[in-house]
């Protein structure tokens, strides 16, 4: 029975997964003309997704996480392309299919958005509740995405702009789609809060292994945040007030691609421990990154506006005195930064060295079993730890 459920499910994902080409295929069709970086991205975004939550739902059965990132690149997909059929009139407005694309698009991506932020995040990594009592949350994301959606579907603002009114719409009545949308909105936001508080409460209280799995999470929310900080400064570095929406699409759905990644790696645990490392050149090329990006906005600023340097002699000089603080900076925040978050690595190799120092004077043998002993301890920090010595008769 339970390798039945098994294919089942494999047969599923797999459908899933063509439904997704089939639909991010006929959008870049339609789209053909003016197909750009900012759909591309987001079509990166859906097949990351996609091929993730394939790959952990056929690898790792048990746990639901897979076809939670199925179901969300479903409804990305199917928004995408009922958006994409309705701007680009593919459908006679005066067909019963325009209204229900119009419906569609309105509904798909807050479905997609609502699977990720609170399901997701409340069954990570293990697919199944940190305890019974956070079945609430479950049931809070589950009935104010329904109310959200009900009241969306139900508004007749959601048809604002199209040539027909919504068939489904209630007139004269703010009350009721004030009560559907309002308390949806209070739900799912309580319910997100939950889901990232269940995540902490996992990080604190978790095995080890779970604790190297959220780090993975945590990173691609970090670079996704950081990247679109770094947008902005350029942006304004650049003298522009506002993120164009292209680039701010483009990078907000790249670096958004990471975050399924980063799911994939933790469930399917593919070199969790290397998290730690990445963590650490991760916050040094950020910060240097940040902080190169700030001095160059203020070497343009003081030659050209207070040294009255032209504009192409100041860019050159700046981005020479930025390409020559990059390397020490870079050591300096490297070192500030080991010593900051990665004490027990720079212990661990401290202790070894002191060991391998004073090995050669070791003459006792229980003495240096002593100290074999202690320094594997300090270290690697087993469980347990048993030390074999060979015999002369082996």
């Amino acid at each position: 029975m339970a390798a039945r459920r098994a294919d089942v499910a494999a047969a599923m994902s797999w459908i899933a997964v063509i439904v997704i080409v089939i639909e991010l295929v006929v959008t870049i069709v339609l789209h053909v003309g003016d197909f750009g970086l900012p759909e591309l991205a987001t079509v990166l975004f859906v097949l990351t997704t996609a091929l993730v939550g394939l790959l952990t739902a056929r690898r790792v059965h048990d746990n639901p996480i897979g076809r939670l990132l199925l179901a969300a690149a479903v409804a990305y997909a199917t928004g995408g392309l009922a958006v994409t059929l309705i701007d680009d009139a593919a459908i006679d407005p005066q067909n019963p299919l325009f209204a229900v694309a119009a419906i569609v698009g309105n509904l798909a991506f807050g479905l997609g958005f609502g699977i990720l932020a609170t399901f997701v995040l409340l069954l990570f990594p293990t697919g199944r509740l940190r305890s019974p009592r956070w079945a609430i949350v479950g049931w809070m994301a589950g009935v104010g995405l329904a109310l959200l959606l009900l009241g969306i579907a139900l508004s007749p603002e959601t048809f604002a702009g199209l040539p027909i009114e919504n068939p489904i719409g209630v007139q004269n009545s703010q009350t009721l789609l004030l009560v559907l949308e309002g308390g949806g909105i209070y739900l799912l936001f309580a319910a997100i809060l939950a889901s990232v508080a269940s995540m902490v409460v996992r990080f604190r209280r978790g095995t080890p292994i779970e604790r190297q799995q959220l780090k993975w999470v945590v990173l691609s929310v970090l670079v996704m945040a950081g990247a679109t900080g770094l947008t902005l400064l350029w942006e304004i570095a650049n003298g522009q007030a506002e993120v164009s929406d292209d680039l701010e699409n483009v990078v907000v759905s790249t670096t958004l691609a990471l975050i399924p990644l980063a799911i994939g790696i933790a469930i399917q645990r593919y070199r969790l421990y290397d998290i730690d490392r990445i963590v650490s050149r991760t916050v040094t090329y950020g910060l240097v990154s940040a902080s190169l990006l700030a001095v160059y906005a203020v070497l343009v600023f003081v030659l050209t506006d207070l040294i009255r340097l032209q504009s192409g002699l100041a860019v050159a000089a700046a981005t020479l005195g930025v390409a020559a603080l990059f390397t020490p900076l870079r050591r300096r925040l490297q070192a500030l930064i080991d010593r900051r978050f990665n004490r027990s690595g720079q212990n661990a190799v401290r202790t070894f060295e002191t060991f391998t120092a004073r090995l050669p004077s070791k003459v006792d043998l229980l003495e240096l079993t002593r100290d074999v002993r202690s320094v594997v301890g300090q270290t690697m920090q087993p469980a347990m730890l048993s030390l074999w010595l060979r015999g002369e008769a082996d």
